[in-house]
């Protein structure tokens, strides 16, 4: 018979088995929990990282547009001051202009431009002989006699007013230049905590990494023009008050269309234009005369000589810093990027050296006990063995770098195709974030050794 086992001996065996396959579960339970752990750490630094990196590009950027802002200041507010400065050249050219006027109506009677006789249409200058019977008639002279006086009285008034914006406009470009640096270490450290609003400290490095506002080229980006080194502004508004022809030259001159002869011939010339002498002074001079001449017989022969000279009128106006009822403090200080700027141009021979570029590299860091991290403010802390699996970064810190740089370049290219080059005299300054370079990485390394939070 074949033999039985008794239920008793059976349930003893299965006891026995009971319990084996838990070992093992432990430690698949262990490895789990490592496994998860770990996840948990990475994940944290992980999103730490991002966040400080991110936070570091918003404060590099935003510190960006602040130096771009300031280029753009500068050169609107030189702009406004060339325009000022145009203005003015204007003035004084057109009070000139009256006066001449005014005086040619008080000197023309002797050219009898009131009659048929006029000297002007006996001469056949008649480019002039309009004008001179304009002037000679008595409500022409009246209105420019009008004009003359008023303009005398509205002209120093609005030459002030130009005085009075132009100071403004130069202590606010002074007071931007000093407080510059000291705003922007605020702007810096307040775009780094909005970032972390809630969510524990974040430190800005007081000194940047890389710094081309305070040195380029080993002298500041903007520098302040006084002095002798005014000469570009001073060219410059020269020549943009020179583009307007009345400012430029108001000349004329109608001649006798015959060559000199027996017959009396004449020219009428006028000149007139509007120079700055040196900072100091804008003057304007007109002036007109009427020449008859003709041939006259000499023991040497024929010659052409003048027999009859006429005045035409004359006026005169400058705005001085001294010796002059309509004062002008001179060409303004300014503020201008630095001569080793402006000769990075696209002739420069160094390709390095064809674009000035401003750039800013800053460096964040995050203490280790500040982070969402189980070494730092999390709740799950490690023991014992899970320590193996803490991270810790160099210095006991996080650290991020981002680097900004401001350029110039014009949105849209001009019609005649001429390339505008970085001044600030033009407003095309703009921001945008590169990658860090070779240099500013190991400068960040070489602090983040031996940091301490």
């Amino acid at each position: 018979m074949p033999r039985t086992t008794s239920p008793p001996a059976a349930l003893l065996r299965l006891g026995r088995q009971t319990g084996q396959a838990l070992i093992y579960g432990i430690f698949v339970l262990i490895g789990g929990m490592a496994a998860l752990f770990f996840v948990f750490n990475t994940g944290q630094l992980s999103a730490e990282k991002t966040k400080l990196v991110n936070t570091a590009d918003a404060v590099a950027y935003s510190a960006g547009v602040m130096h771009a802002r300031a280029l753009n200041f500068d050169a609107y507010t030189n702009r406004a001051m060339m325009a000022n400065e145009t203005m003015i050249a204007q003035m004084v050219s057109i009070s000139s202009w009256l006066q001449y006027s005014q005086s040619h109506a008080d000197d023309v009677p002797p050219l009898d431009c009131y009659t048929i006789y006029s000297v002007p249409v006996l001469l056949g200058l008649v480019e002039y002989a309009p004008l001179c019977y304009a002037l000679s008639w008595e409500v022409g002279a009246l209105v420019v006699e009008a004009a003359n006086q008023g303009f005398s009285a509205v002209g120093p008034l609005v030459v002030a007013a130009g005085e009075v914006a132009k100071v403004e406009m130069q202590l606010a470009q002074t007071a931007m230049y000093l407080s510059f640096l000291p705003a922007r270490t605020r702007l810096t450290k307040e775009v780094a905590d909005a970032n972390y609003t809630g969510d524990g400290a974040v430190k800005v490095d007081p000194i940047p990494l890389t710094d081309n506002y305070t040195l380029f080229d080993g002298k500041p980006f903007i520098t302040p023009r006084t002095g002798d080194d005014r000469t570009r502004f001073r060219d410059t508004e020269l020549a943009a008050a020179q583009k307007d022809e009345f400012v430029r030259d108001r000349s004329w001159s109608s001649h006798t269309p015959l060559p000199c002869s027996f017959t009396p011939r004449g020219d009428a010339v006028r000149t007139g234009s509007t120079t700055l002498n040196g900072f100091d002074e804008w003057k304007a001079d007109d002036e007109a005369n009427l020449r008859i001449e003709k041939l006259k017989l000499k023991l040497t022969g024929l010659h052409c000589e003048t027999i009859t000279s006429y005045p035409l009128g004359s006026g005169s106006q400058s705005a001085s810093t001294s010796g002059s009822s309509w004062h002008y403090s001179g060409v303004p200080n300014f503020y201008e990027i630095s001569d080793s700027a402006l000769g990075y141009t696209p002739e420069n021979p160094d390709p390095a050296k064809r674009d000035p570029r401003l750039q800013f590299a800053i460096r964040l860091t995050r203490a280790n006990t500040e982070t969402r991290t189980s070494a730092g403010r999390s709740d799950i802390k490690p023991a014992g063995q899970f320590n193996l699996y803490q991270g810790k970064p160099a210095g006991d810190v996080m650290a991020a770098v981002a680097t900004s740089e401001v350029y110039f370049e014009r949105f849209e290219a001009r019609d005649h195709g001429v390339q505008e080059l970085a001044s600030l005299f033009n407003p095309f300054w703009q921001v945008r974030l590169i990658t860090n370079t070779p240099a500013v990485l190991a400068a960040a390394a070489a602090l983040q050794v031996g940091a301490s939070p």
